[in-house]
């Protein structure tokens, strides 16, 4: 079942141009990033009695609905939850809210991925392009992938995620994005591919997605490898 962190944040800065009000997903995630600024709260705290339900969360965005124009829902990996649940939830948002409606994900769900965005249950999409999937092997590259996401992808789950970044670039949602964090153990090199990688796909499609390539901000946490 979906779970919500009750935090709720008003921000200025995700959306230029925008108010926005950022809310996450607490139903942990399948990745644990180099520098993750969500881990103390939202990966090893676990959902306890402070969490609020898909119920509970809607309330609160129709409560509110009036200091903000746009609902940003990131993780933890939002999509790591029930289609269903998924679909459930934006359709009640949708009732509850007119304003853009954006994704946060990692991009390792393509096909719930591709739901929400065929059935028009959001505006579009943030996603991660933590590193250059297309290039890098999953074996002969295995210590990139585990200083920088904290895990060895199979081969499956790096096409999982070039899908969803080709879906999000192919959807072509106005507030949309490709993201990167600027890693400091990454060369710019691996930025460069990234970027190239996008502005092709952009090409392909007749796309304007932007692409982002985001200052590294060290976490608080002082967890082992900085990871959450």
């Amino acid at each position: 079942m979906l779970a919500f962190y009750p935090g709720f944040i008003r921000t200025f800065d995700d959306l230029p141009g925008r108010v926005s009000l950022l809310i996450h997903s607490w139903n942990g995630c399948n990745m644990r990033c180099f520098g993750c600024h969500n881990y103390d709260e939202l990966i090893a705290t676990k959902p306890d009695a402070r969490r609020l339900t898909a119920t509970q969360a809607v309330e609160r965005i129709h409560a509110n609905a009036g200091l903000f124009d746009a609902l940003l829902v990131s993780g933890g990996e939002l999509l790591m939850n029930n289609a269903s649940d998924l679909s459930d939830f934006f359709r009640r948002v949708r009732d509850a809210f007119e304003g853009v409606v954006i994704v946060y994900t990692n991009g390792t769900y393509p096909r719930k991925l591709q739901m929400l965005l065929d059935w028009r249950l959001i505006d579009g999409v943030h996603i991660d392009m933590k590193l250059p999937y297309h290039l890098l092997d999953p074996d002969e590259d295995s210590d990139v992938y585990e200083t920088i996401i904290g895990t060895v992808p199979s081969r499956s789950l790096c096409r999982n995620m070039l899908e969803s970044v080709e879906a999000v670039i192919r959807h072509n949602g106005a507030n949309s994005q490709v993201r990167t964090v600027r890693y400091p153990q990454l060369s710019d090199e691996y930025f460069e591919r990234i970027r190239a990688y996008v502005n092709g796909l952009n090409a392909k499609h007749g796309s304007r997605v932007p692409y982002f390539l985001n200052p590294y901000h060290p976490p608080q946490s002082k967890r082992p490898h900085q990871h959450h």
